[in-house]
């Protein structure tokens, strides 16, 4: 498990949520490496898989959001996290309609925005959103940011 040590707690990453989470990033390195790997992709069609596949793991995110929503006690809080769990998916299925070099870029935004929002709600509502789940959060979003920025850089 990873540890990371904070003044007031300690957070642990269950295995069985950090590997799955780690091995979602593959297909990200492997289009944004597809010039190197000899896949024999042209640019266009790896930029084009990896916007498509990141729409479906920015939807995945939102859905987080609607299952946390389910746990929340009703009122405002409750209605705003179902109506941002489809945000995400319309994002990514935006970026799949736009040129494939603009997707990357529409997809960068939109991981970056729920990682905002993420540690908004794991600050002001723990209990909903355990600070475990941040952490996983913050590492995969590097992950996928440093792929889309990999794959801006050497596929466009």
């Amino acid at each position: 498990m990873i540890t990371v040590m904070n003044t007031s707690y300690s957070m642990r990453i269950p295995k069985s949520a950090l590997f799955p989470g780690l091995l979602g990033l593959i297909p990200f390195y492997i289009l944004a490496l597809s010039s190197f790997a000899s896949l024999g992709l042209p640019p266009v069609i790896a930029l084009l898989g990896m916007v498509t596949y990141g729409a479906v793991i920015l939807s995945f995110i939102g859905a987080i959001w609607w299952g946390v929503a389910i746990h929340a006690p009703k009122g405002r809080l409750r209605t705003s996290l179902f109506v941002w769990s489809v945000i995400p998916a319309l994002i990514g299925w935006f970026a799949t309609l736009t040129a494939p070099d603009f997707g990357v870029l529409i997809l960068s935004a939109g991981f970056l925005i729920q990682w905002l929002l993420d540690a908004f709600l794991s600050k002001k509502h723990p209990a909903l959103f355990p600070p475990w789940v941040f952490m996983l959060r913050s590492i995969l979003t590097a992950g996928v940011l440093s792929a889309l920025c990999l794959a801006w850089w050497l596929l466009v």
